[in-house]
């Protein structure tokens, strides 16, 4: 599993620009039509609408690409080739050399899939306590569903103790 996501880490930018050189939009292309674009010839996972979403303003962020209304598209200095060629995704990525990192002795490609670890670790969590949450509004609603029984089956032999003939439709 952890290839598959450190995989997918790094070919999101390729399969983006993919995605946008190929759709040619010149108002850009949303989000949806990058996925469906992408999700026809990659097998992905079930969250990449989001992570490719987080991918995306991250390359905005990084000025590689131009966020249009809700759109994206290339910017035009790639376009033209005035900064140089698109960038592709690097298999040996060089060992950090700020001091922060130093001690950690961690790889650009490391951080990352610990990075993404985490954040699938996040959502599973989310995920168990959501379904959490609906196994105790089940319990919550079996107990009221309970109660209401005891209750009337504390009226049917209080009403059968006194001799009543009780009828049960």
């Amino acid at each position: 599993m952890v290839f598959n996501i450190r995989v997918s880490l790094f070919r999101y930018n390729a399969m983006i620009y993919d995605a946008l050189s190929t759709l040619k939009d010149p108002n850009g292309s949303s989000t949806s039509a990058i996925v469906c674009f992408i999700e026809k010839r990659h097998e992905v996972p079930p969250n990449f609408r989001r992570l490719l979403t987080a991918r995306l303003r991250r390359l905005v962020a990084q000025e590689k690409l131009e966020k249009v209304q809700n759109c994206y598209r290339l910017r035009r200095e790639v376009l033209s080739g005035t900064k140089g060629p698109i960038p592709k995704p690097k298999e040996n990525w060089p060992r950090l050399s700020s001091p922060f990192n130093s001690h950690l002795g961690e790889t650009l490609e490391e951080a990352a899939v610990a990075a993404a670890y985490k954040v699938a670790e996040a959502e599973n969590k989310s995920f168990v306590a959501a379904e959490a949450v609906k196994e105790a509004e089940r319990v919550s609603k079996m107990a009221e569903d309970t109660e209401a029984f005891l209750q009337l089956a504390k009226e049917v032999y209080e009403r059968c103790s006194r001799g009543e003939v009780v009828m049960v439709a």
